[in-house]
Order: C-alpha cells, then structure tokens, then sequence
C-alpha cells in the first residue's frame, strides 16, 4: 500500500489471490506503506486474511479510526497494530497536523476500552517512536504522555532507530549492488541526509538505557550503548548476513515482489504478482541470484540501517 503507485494499486480481487497464494505456507503479512486505511477495501482485506487464520499486523497514525473501525478490528481478531507517535503533543502535531495527537491517544484509548469490553487481547497495541533529533532527548517525557492519556492501554513502546543513509554510504551501497546484483538501487537516496545532520547518538544512548528497566520499552533494533554509537557513526559495515530474503517478501502496491523494504535495493525486481504465483517468484532465477550474493557478501552497504536486517533474527 502506498502513494508511489497511484492508479497501479492491485484491485481487492489480485489481493485476495495473493492472500490465498501465501495461506499455503501459514504466511504472516503486515500490511503497509502510508497509512493503510486509506484503502476503502483495507477490513474487507483484514476479514479475508483472518478467515484464512493468518496472522496480521499493520502500523497508523489514528488519525482514521473510529468507534466503529475500532470495534471491528476487535471483532475479527487482527493481531497486533502499531501507532506511530513522534513525541510529545506539541512536537507531534507540528509533524502531523493540528490535533492529529489528540486523535491518535484517542483511538488507541478506544481500542484498549473496546478490548476490554469484549474480553479480548487481540490486537496487542504498539507505539512506534522513531528516533528524531526532537524525540532523542525527550523519550521518557513521550511514553509517560502516552501513558496518562490512555490510562495505560498499550502493551509495548518501540524506539526504532532512524533509517538513514550518507552520501558516502550512499555511493559505496550503490556501487556494490551494480556489481552483485547488476542494480543501481536509486530508492536508497530517500533515505539521505547531509553528514551535518547526523544525530548525536551519545544522549540518545543514555537516554535509551536509561529506559532499560522499563518492561514495556524495546529498542529496535536493539543495541547497546557502543552499539548506538556505531548505527549513528558514517561509515562502517556491520559483519552480518541478512536472512531476510529466505524468510519473507515484500509486495509493493503495484503487484512488484521485491527483497528489500523502504527502496533500499528497490529497482531489483523478483516479478509480479498479476504475472506469476508467489511460488513461482519465491524461487526463480533472479531470486536466486539475490540469495546467491548474500552468501557471498553477507550484506550490503546500505543494509546497516535497514529493518529487515533486524527483524528477522538468526537461528
């Protein structure tokens, strides 16, 4: 789901086909890019992957929730959602909109009411805190705001780590994908920030585990204080084989099957699925030879900072 596909978006048919397609391999799906509700069919989408007993979770700023959506989404059972929360209100709003805080806390507090109306724990609610240069300081401060306004009905607060690139970075990652994968992987620059802009990691270390005693709290990924230090630091290559493409694809609207999220290697296309079943794609030539590179590589460049690269963990 997403804007950079406007008028190429699967129908709700094509994505009922593809649901099927993964139901045969007990798939987990999340559902994202943009804000998901913006589809008119996205519940239509949740039921039929419920129905299939599938797991599924997805990421919203709240802002489209209502009563109703809320009741709904209890109802049929979806998993887990994720609210993305950019700090305190006024930081927040300055992001998002005038009030779009007052609705976010709104609708997580009515998913938590809801919740325990009908006696359920599904979904599990999330807050997703990507790390800012506002936000690096002000962490604790956001969590007890959360807190208070929704008496407490979230089950776990995400500091994730911000994705990023350099220039320098930018050149090597490029560079080593034209090599191995015969790629120039353009969607990585999205991702570029000036070396002058780059986040003084040490408060946001101590501020981060200064948090460590906190059950609810989790960093992503998570990484010690040297550990920050390094994500935050230009330069550097992390001894690491991402696994990810052994485990999981990524489905962009348009129908695309790719490896990577977030246009890291985003002009590596492994086909379509309008074109070719999910099976077909999982193991075809071009898939093959992405696999084929990390086993030599292990990583690339860009992949230091990528999320696939930590969430799907080694045995």
């Amino acid at each position: 789901m997403g804007d950079t596909h406007r008028g190429e978006e699967l129908s709700t048919d094509d994505v009922f086909r593809v649901i099927d397609q993964a139901s045969k391999f007990k798939s987990a799906m999340y559902l994202g890019g943009a804000e998901p509700l913006l589809r008119r069919d996205f519940f239509e989408i949740l039921d039929y992957i419920k129905a299939r007993g599938l797991f599924v979770s997805f990421t919203t700023n709240g802002t489209l929730l209502d009563a109703g959506k809320i009741e709904t989404l209890v109802s049929l059972g979806v998993d887990h959602v994720a609210f993305s929360v950019d700090g305190v209100e006024e930081v927040h709003d300055d992001i998002r909109g005038k009030g779009a805080y007052k609705r976010v806390v709104l609708a997580i507090s009515e998913l938590s009411k809801c919740k325990r109306r009908r006696g359920s724990k599904k979904p599990s609610v999330a807050i997703n805190m990507t790390v800012s240069e506002n936000l690096a300081t002000r962490l604790k401060d956001t969590i007890g705001a959360v807190v208070d306004a929704t008496d407490d009905g979230v089950e776990s607060y995400r500091i994730h780590q911000l994705w990023f690139i350099t220039q320098q970075e930018l050149l090597a990652h490029q560079a080593a994908t034209r090599q191995f994968l015969g790629c120039s992987s353009p969607g990585a620059a999205s991702h570029l920030i000036p070396t002058s802009q780059l986040l003084d990691a040490t408060p946001l270390a101590e501020e981060i585990l200064s948090l460590k005693s906190w059950s609810k709290v989790r960093s992503f990924p998570y990484l010690t204080h040297d550990g920050i230090l390094k994500y935050y630091a230009e330069g550097g290559k992390i001894d690491q084989r991402c696994i990810a493409p052994f485990f999981g694809v990524v489905i962009k609207p348009n129908g695309d099957v790719k490896f990577c999220p977030d246009e890291w290697i985003d002009d590596y296309i492994l086909g379509n699925v309008r074109n070719d079943s999910l099976e077909a794609i999982w193991n075809n030539a071009s898939a093959r030879r992405f696999r084929s590179a990390l086993f030599r590589q292990k990583c690339f460049p860009g992949c230091k900072r990528c999320s696939f690269m930590y969430s799907v963990r080694h045995p």
